[in-house]
């Protein structure tokens, strides 16, 4: 599909050369209709440009999901940027081509398209397209900094040089793993993760370099690693910074003779590795104190990428949770949730100590704790540590309930009738939407009944006669 009818007929003669049967469209409305049409034939891949005038591929990929077609799409651009590609993935594209395209490369990748959204019914484990692709290139961000992020992997994708992800935790940098494998020319091959501090020296290296039956205690069978898994594509270490000195060593020689022996082997088994490796630690503190290896280090940190915190990118927090929205909304078969000003600013005003993976478990919690009729997420849906601005974990000591009837605070002032203003707008809104029920109502706001019933009699507040605005 493309506007250029003189390059969809190049395509057309190419394809329909090797085998494939093909329909060309000059325009994506025209290609949806015979896609979705009834009773059409359903299509092994699409292939489309990005640019083009009235509907653009990524509204293309929208309407073709939206209509329920899960087909892979191929995206062709001449005007391609990193974050364009990984927009277009993120709604469900499976790869992309830059032009001017080489024909050969081109059917090459749509091969892998099909491979890769039917996969053969039985798939080696050491080889072959990982099925698992679709929706693993899903890193959200239009921000200054996230911009800088997608250059570096768009540069990094097509080497073959190792890289090291470095960021807080809960930063992405997994995300960001997957995206240098899937934008790579491996690709096809498999992406395998490990996560390092899981296992302890003895298991990490059986787990990286397999063993032969009866190498240990428990070794019942011969076991292929995750190097012989990852053979032709991505092994990511995450957390490489806790692995013990003497498995630095032997992972050292992996990537310096790319061949090692299992555990209690003699054989030398060759491999072909891409290795990615992320951290959040201070690894060059740790060279200094002799707790990882100088040489380790410089083999991993041939190119190095840095996520910034979700609090350096603020702009992006809108996006991310649009983004979590549709899809725990989704998750929970119901219509895409909104968002009302008011808990899109606690959002954006909060540290988040824990990054996305904070925001996306907020959003989750938002969503599920929301009744069916709800559409709109309201600050009442939040977490209260989030609410309060304050960290995961800090809990305000339950309230003494004073003597009876306490004179006034001498000290009461504007602050602290503002606050008390905003204590009881959070109360009527609470109660208000679960029709006055004191529990629901506090399970909402975060609190233990007991404060619920100690704070609504402390602001006087009564369903009788009450209009929905605070009370004076």
């Amino acid at each position: 599909m493309d506007d250029q009818p003189n390059i969809c007929r190049v395509l057309e003669a190419f394809f329909s050369k090797h085998g494939w049967e093909v329909s060309t469209f000059a325009s994506p409305k025209e290609a949806l209709e015979a896609i979705t049409a009834p009773g059409a034939d359903s299509a092994d891949v699409v292939v489309t440009d990005l640019v083009m005038p009235g509907m653009n591929g990524l509204e293309f990929i929208r309407e073709l999901r939206a209509h329920g077609h899960t087909l892979p799409v191929l995206v062709v651009t001449a005007h391609g940027t990193i974050g364009t590609t990984v927009e277009a993935m993120r709604l469900g594209a499976v790869d992309y081509v830059s032009k001017p395209f080489d024909l050969d490369n081109l059917k090459a990748a749509a091969e892998r398209a099909v491979a890769i959204h039917r996969p053969p019914a039985s798939t080696n484990e050491h080889a072959g397209p990982d099925a698992s692709r679709a929706g693993t290139v899903n890193i959200v961000g239009k921000s200054r900094p996230m911009q800088d992020v997608f250059r570096l992997i768009e540069k990094a994708a097509a080497s073959r040089a190792n890289v090291l992800i470095r960021g807080e935790s809960g930063t992405g940098k997994e995300l960001v793993a997957r995206a240098l494998h899937f934008l790579s020319p491996r690709a096809n091959r498999k992406f395998v993760p490990v996560s390092c501090p899981v296992f302890s020296k003895d298991l990490l290296e059986s787990e990286l370099f397999g063993h032969e039956k009866g190498s240990f205690t428990g070794a019942l069978y011969q076991k292929a690693g995750r190097f012989e898994v990852a053979d032709g594509g991505t092994l990511f270490l995450d957390e490489i910074g806790d692995i013990a000195l003497d498995t630095q060593v032997k992972l050292l020689r992996v990537m310096q003779e790319r061949e090692f022996e299992r555990v209690g082997g003699t054989k030398s088994i060759k491999v072909d590795v891409r290795m990615v490796t992320a951290t959040n630690k201070d690894l060059e503190a740790a060279v200094r104190n002799g707790d990882f290896r100088e040489d380790l280090y410089y083999r991993l940190n041939v190119i190095e990428i840095v996520l910034p915190p979700l609090r350096a990118r603020r702009d992006d927090i809108p996006l991310l949770v649009e983004h979590f929205l549709h899809k725990y909304s989704a998750e929970s078969s119901r219509p895409t949730m909104a968002i009302d000003r008011a808990a899109l600013e606690i959002l954006t005003a909060y540290q988040w100590p824990g990054n996305v993976r904070e925001l996306e478990n907020t959003i989750e919690h938002a969503v599920a704790m929301a009744d069916r009729d709800v559409t709109t997420v309201t600050p009442g849906l939040l977490p209260t540590h989030i609410r309060m601005g304050r960290p995961l974990g800090f809990r305000d000591p339950e309230p003494t309930p004073p003597a009876p009837d306490p004179e006034p605070s001498d000290g009461s002032g504007p602050f602290a009738e503002e606050v008390a203003k905003k204590e009881r707008e959070l109360l009527l809104k609470a109660l208000t939407q679960t029709d006055w029920n004191l529990t629901r109502a506090a399970e909402i706001l975060g609190i233990s009944f007991r404060s619920m019933r100690y704070n609504v009699k402390k602001h006087g507040l009564t369903r009788a006669g009450h209009n929905g605005a605070p009370q004076k």
